[in-house]
């Protein structure tokens, strides 16, 4: 039997997929509930995967034939959908009614194994009147469904994910949805050929495209997954335990008295987009007042300021046990840099140190 390039590479990246669903579902660095459902579907696009993988080979093992008894096509798309809710905190994600979407999955997976333990695996014979444009007509339904359903999941996670207001960067969550919705589209694209012609086209090509979303999830996303868990879990870490700050002696304008009280209660210092206008606009002062004030009485410009408390932050917080478990720049980006490089910077520029040699001379 011979094996193209591609094939391979398909195989390897179903391969890949499936132990990366078992990472991030035992793995201490990523398991909790939110991330389970990226997990499950991963394994579950891994299966069908393999499954199309011996199809295109024209192979058809009994493993394979037991697997494709459930209609995994129509759970993929409800654990995805469960996986953006939950990273976006919506209140559906913990809702009763989240179940009800897994009905299709298991009773048409019910009917599918029921009409194969029939005609495939000859267990019995089922006998009923126009049993052939029966089960017929029950596959054109699959067909058409499995066009359908991934596209409406897809547009529904797209309103949860674009249009909900988090405090939290959810980019490469979108990321994720962009690159499997270009996915889906192309595998439309081959159930309406199926659908209209009753042919089912190779999937190599969409496998491909699936192999190489696992390939960017390995080597990318789960770099992101972890900084986004490690942001989220700090931000709660710091509403426990609200971390001290000390007002200078000189700071006694009023208007700066504000300020603090807006960096202490508020942590408007944590926000990457603060700006002086934003600030002055909420001390109901000129950004030129603002600026004057803060120069009076640190001898710093505004994003001096911001950043030189953005550093008492992060300094306590690597200082703190509490915190090592986290990453130094999940440490800064949550406390309001916008990247590594602004990050380093700033803190080498408060300190004389960088974030790691601060770490290991306080160790």
């Amino acid at each position: 039997m011979e094996i193209s390039f591609l094939e391979i590479f398909i195989l390897i990246g179903v391969i890949h997929g499936f132990v990366l669903g078992l990472i991030i579902l035992f793995s201490r660095f990523f398991k909790n509930e939110d991330n389970a459902y990226l997990a499950y579907t991963l394994i579950i696009l891994s299966v069908i995967g393999l499954n199309n993988w011996f199809w295109d080979l024209g192979k058809n093992p009994v493993l394979i034939s037991i697997l494709d008894l459930f209609l995994w096509q129509f759970l993929y798309p409800v654990t995805l959908l469960v996986f953006f809710i939950k990273k976006v905190k919506h209140p559906l994600a913990n809702s009763s009614t989240a179940f009800f979407l897994y009905i299709p999955f298991f009773v048409l997976s019910l009917l599918n194994s029921i009409i194969s333990l029939d005609t495939i695996f000859g267990l019995y014979e089922i006998v009923i009147p126009h049993k052939k444009e029966i089960i017929f007509f029950f596959y054109k339904t699959i067909s058409i469904l499995s066009v359908i359903f991934p596209i409406v999941f897809m547009v529904i996670s797209f309103r949860y994910l674009f249009y909900s207001k988090t405090t939290f960067s959810i980019k490469w969550i979108k990321r994720i949805w962009v690159f499997i919705s270009l996915l889906e589209i192309y595998g439309v694209i081959l159930e309406v050929y199926r659908f209209m012609y009753d042919y089912k086209m190779p999937l190599t090509y969409l496998w491909v495209g699936v192999s190489v979303f696992m390939y960017w999830l390995i080597y990318k996303g789960l770099y992101q997954f972890k900084l986004s868990n490690d942001q989220y879990e700090i931000r709660n870490q710091l509403q426990r335990s609200k971390i001290n700050k000390k007002a200078s002696k000189n700071e006694v304008n009023s208007y700066m008295q504000q300020l603090l009280v807006l960096i202490e209660r508020e942590n408007i210092h944590h926000n990457p987009d603060i700006s002086r206008d934003s600030v002055a606009q909420k001390l109901g002062i000129s950004s030129g007042y603002l600026s004057e004030q803060i120069k009076k009485s640190s001898n710093k410009n505004f994003s001096e300021f911001i950043n030189s408390y953005r550093v008492k932050d992060i300094q306590q917080m690597i200082l703190d046990p509490e915190f090592d478990k986290y990453s130094i720049l999940a440490i800064g980006l949550e406390a309001g840099f916008n990247s590594k490089t602004t990050f380093y910077t700033a803190f080498k520029k408060e300190t004389g140190l960088s974030p790691n040699e601060f770490k290991k001379q306080n160790q």
